[in-house]
């Protein structure tokens, strides 16, 4: 029998875990803790130009035209996002970033700002980011006073106040350092590192940091989970890539064009974030959803395994559960806003989710028995799920991480209780029931990330714990209302970064009142 292959495959292996789950900082790798400040001359050059960009690739993008980061500045009467305009040169064989970014912001915390905080997220190792210079564009007004790095957190002092909404425009000049995968980063951290046949660049721009109680929020490395808070912004991206080998492929959210052997253009919009792979050796297979969207996978030819001697196709499993989850999240959660999904076969464990585009580890096509009753299938939904719950609906991934980890395990179930109903008993024992006992002493599901010291602790709380939770609350709503608080919550979650306190405040008071004795058993506070 598969289940029971399968289950004894589970018991046997202390690695497996769940997709996004135990990304851990090694204890011996601690975050960069050295402050660079840096105070700038007066007055200073202003920036230089950006680099051209090829004629074709331009037209091919301005069909949909947003604004550059040369657009006037000054105040404006309707806050709009950031705009981030980058020009990247990748040398493959070197393994290294020359990135110059332009971030356009508009001050829309309420009140002036004498500084602008920005989220450095490879600075969280040492010796793979170094910053190379900081200035407002075109003699932009208020200017740089100075700038200061430590760890994750870049603060950008200015000479003048930025008034409630008006505009700046800061260009940062760095270089990136990318280590193999499992140096260095952890294994699992994969999405920004390079295999021998794959070159991963995941979080690997700085981002606007996220304004929110009169402070901006830039969370402390931890242990486990992901410890950060992502707004989103619209993202033009050029990239050259130099000394690689042909017929690199490149896959990508958004707009992609490809100017030539060496060069895309990425136009990615209202986006947490932008995240590209490359490999000579990917295989790409599309299909699309009830809805329209084309579903795009990346894999390898090691995603065709033999499971008993008989062939199984990983990649044609990966393409049609991946369509079948987000068509069907799309129905419950609210309409997937791109044309476009990439889900991508890594070289690192587990899953990473980001804006559109989602890694699904290698090690999951390698054991993939030919059944929907897999890691693969899992894994696969599980990030497909997070399209809502992160990149739609944004939550503070260090304080508040269930509100997109159990919610995006108990998609998991949800796709199976669709498309597998047979699988439903299955997926809990499986999933949950055997890290989990019912006499099993987890904390609360609403802890932080800095309250775990293991990923397996952080896991079972956290998503394990939480499905139950969502599972239960299920129950006693009833499944109508059940899932019509979730697409409420979605939509009006949707490009935010939101809080515990509004997900609860979309229950009527009965609501709250029939779900008291289950908010209090699994959460504190609420």
């Amino acid at each position: 029998m598969i289940l029971t292959k399968w289950f004894h495959f589970l018991l046997l292996t202390s690695i497996v875990i769940a997709g996004c789950e135990g990304r851990a900082i090694p204890a011996t790798q601690p975050p960069t803790a050295t402050t660079v400040r840096v105070v700038q001359a007066a007055p200073f050059p202003t920036a230089a130009p950006l680099q051209p960009t090829v004629e074709r690739a331009i037209q091919a993008i301005e069909a949909s035209p947003v604004p550059t980061a040369e657009t006037p500045m000054g105040c404006v009467e309707e806050a709009t996002i950031p705009l981030h305009t980058v020009e990247a040169t990748l040398d493959y064989t070197a393994h290294t970033v020359a990135v110059q970014q332009r971030t356009r912001t508009i001050n829309t915390t309420g009140s002036a700002l004498m500084s602008v905080v920005f989220m450095i997220e490879p600075n969280r190792y040492p010796g793979i980011f170094t910053l190379e210079g900081v200035n407002t564009v075109d003699g932009d007004a208020p200017t740089v006073a100075a700038y200061e790095l430590t760890g994750r957190r870049l603060d950008v002092e200015l000479t003048s106040p930025l008034d409630m909404g008006c505009a700046l425009a800061l260009q940062l000049d760095f270089r990136l350092n990318i280590t193999p995968i499992g140096q260095v980063l952890s294994a699992t951290s994969g999405y920004l590192g390079y295999s021998a046949r794959q070159f991963n660049l995941g979080l690997w721009l700085p981002t606007v940091a996220v304004y929110r109680d009169g402070a901006w929020q830039t969370p402390d490395p931890a242990l486990v989970g992901e410890p950060m808070v992502y707004g989103i912004a619209d993202w033009d991206v050029s990239l050259h890539v130099t000394n690689a080998p042909p017929d690199l492929i490149a896959a990508a959210p958004g707009t992609v064009v490809q100017v030539d052997a060496e060069r895309w253009r990425i136009r990615h919009n209202a986006a947490r974030e932008v995240t590209i792979s490359l490999s000579p050796d990917y295989r790409v297979a599309s299909a699309q959803t009830e809805g329209g969207v084309t579903v795009e996978a990346y894999t390898f030819n090691d995603a065709l395994v033999n499971s008993e001697n008989v062939p199984v196709d990983g990649a044609a499993h990966l393409l049609e559960v991946a369509t079948e989850a987000l068509g069907m999240y799309a129905d419950l959660f609210g309409a997937y806003p791109y044309d476009r999904f990439v889900i991508i076969q890594a070289d690192f464990r587990d899953g990473m989710e980001f804006s559109d585009l989602v890694f699904v580890g290698g090690e999951w096509f390698r054991t993939f028995p030919g059944s929907p009753a897999s890691y693969l299938t899992i894994i696969t939904v599980h990030e497909v799920a997070h399209q809502w719950w992160y990149a739609r609906v944004g939550n503070d991934q260090a304080l508040t991480p269930w509100l997109d980890e159990a919610l995006a395990t108990y998609s998991e179930y949800i796709y199976y209780e669709e498309y597998h109903p047979e699988l439903k008993d299955w997926w809990w024992t499986f999933r949950v029931d055997t890290f989990l006992p019912r006499d099993y002493d987890a904390k609360p599901v609403n802890s932080s990330v800095y309250e775990f010291t293991s990923a397996r602790e952080y896991i079972n709380a956290v998503y394990l714990r939480g499905a139950r939770m969502l599972h239960q609350l299920r129950a006693e709503l009833g499944t109508d209302a059940f899932f019509d608080w979730l697409r409420r919550y979605a939509d009006s979650g949707a490009g935010r970064v939101v809080s515990e306190a509004d997900f609860w405040s979309l229950l009527s008071p009965a609501q709250r009142e029939a779900t008291a004795a289950t908010r209090m058993q699994y959460t504190t506070g609420t």
